[in-house]
């Protein structure tokens, strides 16, 4: 039993050590976007069998030309689905674009990279050499060759809409249940679609290591130690401990674990949203030092990446794209986005809370004050020059009181090393103090309990920090998002480009699904783009085109 046990723990470690060999098809809402816009993404991770990956936690996705990467996003994986979405960044020129995804255990593909096309309607920069100029005269608006469906998705729509009103797509799968992604956009010509296919993608070449260890549970921050000397021989030796926190819920916090090599890696359950990370380094002999995130973007090659063909011919649409974007943003209708289930930190979770809400309680000036007047799980007690808080619990009789030990102490979910900030912090500003009893392991280290202390707006960020603790910008994980038709505010002209998004659309086998579309007060011809796999692992597409009058 032992052996068997052992074997399996070792196959673990060299599976996490290598990481999966894998692949990630990238779907987009549409395939040409203007600088500025949101790109909505849909991702499938495929094994080396072509099979659903379910090992990777997290992909990374880059936007690249010739020039070099103009955005980056992060996007979660669950059973080998993603969604998310990143903003083209304003300054990004005008030209052809290799979107590229990979996972920390294995590299992009140049082959697997979905080409996009953006222009900038506020700029004549260009992409070095990524721009073919086409007199008008001889430049034709490319549109996109019709598809023949695949593996049973069946689409119905009217082929043709009046401006404003309202009908059902009806999407279904005629055997077994599907899991797609599906886009309705306008088709304005600017840049077809590059062609690729899930099928397509399927039958590509292997996946490409990877440069990193394997992100199972969600990403792997890196940081390096500043300040240290022999700083190797210093994590080493355990004389630092590191914590990476965050203004909000309590499972964000994470305790980083010594490499070999001196760097520190934070294992988490991937941290959602773009957010202020409060980075805190403490070193055993007093020594002031910090710590610096590591990017974990490679920038891979691209590939070949194919001019764009700008012609004054495409005029029209770019001033439509951009009347689209402006009015887009000023009705807010970026914020009407629906989000998806995501992987969930669920460090604790279940866990037992005891919970003050000071409201119900005589008010004291301090929150040491506090501590002593009601709050009987914690006190404070002196350390040399510094305050300490200590977790308190008493017997099944509540007649002998104990020191619990090691206490993990946190304001607004950001951890506090040093207690003397709390002890004079002014209790009129908390709105709760959450006390959690049991044990957690966290980052190798040890703690019986946790106490949260949360202020009413977040006053943490106003808290004076000392030099080890640095608050850095930190690029989260994508939230996964579906845009569902919602309509502009009225009175407003409906400029919409795109009328439906969905990343991760579950049909069951032999059903359909009604999904309402309204028509944009603009005409136009429009597509329908729906792409996925069935449950037996079959690639399937359905392309349907309308017309808005």
């Amino acid at each position: 039993m032992r052996k068997s046990l052992f074997l399996i723990g070792a196959s673990l470690l060299a599976c996490l050590v290598a990481g999966a060999r894998e692949r990630i098809h990238v779907v987009t809402d549409r395939s040409s976007y203007i600088a500025g816009d949101l790109v909505y993404c849909s991702l499938f991770c495929v094994d080396d069998e072509g099979r659903q990956s379910g090992f990777s936690a997290v992909s990374y996705l880059e936007l690249i030309s010739a020039d070099g990467t103009v955005a980056e996003a992060k996007v979660g994986l669950f059973q080998g689905r993603g969604a998310g979405s990143f903003r083209i960044p304003m300054s990004a020129p005008t030209g052809n674009y290799a979107l590229v995804a990979y996972t920390a255990g294995s590299a992009a593909s140049p082959e697997d990279a979905r080409i996009l096309a953006v222009f900038n309607t506020t700029s004549t920069a260009r992409v070095r050499d990524g721009v073919q100029i086409v007199p008008e005269n001889e430049f034709a608006l490319p549109v996109a060759p019709d598809v023949v469906n695949q593996g049973g998705l069946s689409l119905s729509l009217p082929a043709r809409l009046r401006q404003g009103r309202e009908a059902v797509l009806l999407l279904g799968s005629q055997d077994l249940g599907a899991d797609v992604s599906v886009s309705v956009y306008h088709e304005d010509g600017l840049a077809p679609s590059d062609g690729k296919s899930l099928k397509t993608f399927l039958g590509g070449g292997p996946a490409l290591p990877g440069p990193r260890l394997g992100e199972y549970e969600g990403e792997i921050v890196y940081a390096t130690v500043e300040g240290l000397e022999a700083s190797r021989d210093t994590l080493g030796a355990g004389m630092v401990t590191a914590f990476l926190s965050s203004a909000g819920a309590p499972s964000n916090v994470y305790v980083g674990r010594s490499m070999a090599d001196g760097r520190l890696q934070f294992f988490t359950g991937n941290i959602y949203g773009d957010r202020e990370l409060v980075c805190e380094v403490v070193s055993m002999d007093g020594r002031q030092c910090h710590i610096n995130l590591a990017s974990p973007f490679v920038h891979p090659d691209p590939g070949e990446i194919p001019p764009l063909k700008l012609s004054s011919a495409q005029r029209g649409a770019l001033v439509s794209r951009k009347a689209s974007l402006q009015a887009w943003t000023a009705s807010g209708m970026d914020t009407l986005s629906r989000f998806l289930p995501k992987r969930e930190d669920l460090l604790l979770e279940g866990q037992r809370t005891i919970r003050y809400h000071l409201d119900d309680y005589n008010r004291f000036p301090t929150v040491r004050e506090i501590c002593v007047e009601f709050v009987r799980e914690l006190q404070f007690v002196r350390r040399g020059d510094k305050w300490m808080i200590r977790l308190m619990a008493t017997d099944a009789t509540d007649s002998r009181s104990f020191i619990q030990g090691n206490v993990l102490v946190m304001m607004d979910g950001v951890v506090l090393t040093d207690h003397s900030m709390l002890s004079d912090f002014d209790a009129m500003l908390l709105e709760d103090i959450d006390i959690y009893t049991r044990s957690i392991v966290m980052g190798g280290v040890p703690y019986s309990g946790v106490v949260n202390f949360i202020s009413k707006k977040n006053y943490v960020t106003a808290l004076h920090f000392p030099p080890n603790v640095r608050v850095v910008d930190f690029l989260g994980v994508s939230y996964p998002v579906a845009y569902t038709g919602a309509n502009p505010p009225s009175g407003t002209e409906d400029l919409r480009e795109v009328l439906f998004w969905h990343p991760a659309l579950e049909i069951a086998g032999g059903s359909q699904v009604r999904i309402p579309i309204t028509a944009p007060s603009y005409p136009g011809r429009f597509r329908v783009v729906a792409e996925g796999w069935k449950a037996d692992g079959t690639p399937v597409r359905a392309e349907y085109t309308f017309e808005v009058e």
